[in-house]
């Protein structure tokens, strides 16, 4: 890998504001010009399902955490000193925002995906288990329904909203910037980063969509976090480049090793 790294190469990050500014410092750090276009929009909810496992949080066995928007939703509302029950997390950065609550989990798959997770809870007896799961509602079944299949008793809570940023002036600055060659690379950090930003400029700037999309399939190098943003990307037949580790770290590493 050459020590020049991005060599000042403009790298798009597509997650929310919120959690952009650590993968942009990764970015610096590289050598690279971070460009930060959010595709989503995250909004905390306090829905009665949320409400009622932070009263009711000693009936459930496990918690489960998949993702930082998540713990810090619940942890808006919950006050007290510890979770009494066990605490499964899916990856590295929800297991990092965790420990800033005092909280350390029990459970963090080697592969940080649902089906990861669901395969570290093979060995664990969930038959009539509750288990919370504080998330968003438009994230896969595939979870909840795994942990189901394992005689779990799931309670889904609303913990947050993902939704296509309401200013969107920032999503076509960059459609215009990516057809005037202006963009090196682009970063996908879930399946939703890729749906809004393509969503957006189709439904904005339909004339454009085709000649965007091919410069996305073909010109601009594209990196995804894991297989399940993988997987979205090749519904749109975008190649990218994908680590082993799915993390934005081992993003960053895999994409200056393409370079």
């Amino acid at each position: 890998m050459s020590s020049d790294g991005f060599k000042n190469k403009k790298v798009v990050v597509t997650r929310p504001v919120e959690r952009s500014e650590s993968l942009a410092k990764i970015i610096r750090e590289s050598n690279g010009q971070p460009v930060i276009v959010p595709t989503l929009e995250l909004q905390f909810v306090k829905s009665e399902e949320l409400l009622y496992i932070v009263k009711n949080i000693d009936e459930y066995d496990w918690i489960v955490f998949t993702s930082p928007a998540g713990v810090k939703s619940f942890f808006s509302i919950y006050k007290k000193d510890s979770i009494p029950s066990k605490i499964a997390v899916i990856g590295v950065k929800t297991e990092e925002i965790l420990k800033k609550y005092n909280e350390t989990p029990d459970l963090i798959p080697k592969d940080f995906t649902a089906e990861g997770l669901l395969e570290s809870f093979a060995s664990i007896d969930l038959k009539n288990k509750k288990i919370a799961l504080p998330r968003t509602l438009s994230a896969r079944t595939v979870l909840p329904e795994g942990l189901e299949e394992y005689g779990a008793e799931v309670t889904i809570a609303e913990a947050y909203t993902s939704s296509i940023p309401k200013d969107k002036t920032k999503i076509i600055k960059l459609m215009d910037d990516i057809l005037s060659n202006e963009i090196d690379i682009i970063t996908f950090t879930s399946p939703l980063t890729v749906h809004n930003l393509l969503k957006v400029i189709k439904n904005e700037k339909s004339e454009q969509y085709d000649e965007f999309l091919h410069k996305l399939q073909s010109e601009v190098i594209v990196g995804s976090i894991g297989p399940i943003t993988g997987k979205a990307l090749k519904q749109y037949n975008i190649p990218a480049i994908e680590a082993n580790r799915y993390t934005v770290k081992d993003m960053i590493d895999a994409l200056l090793q393409y370079i």
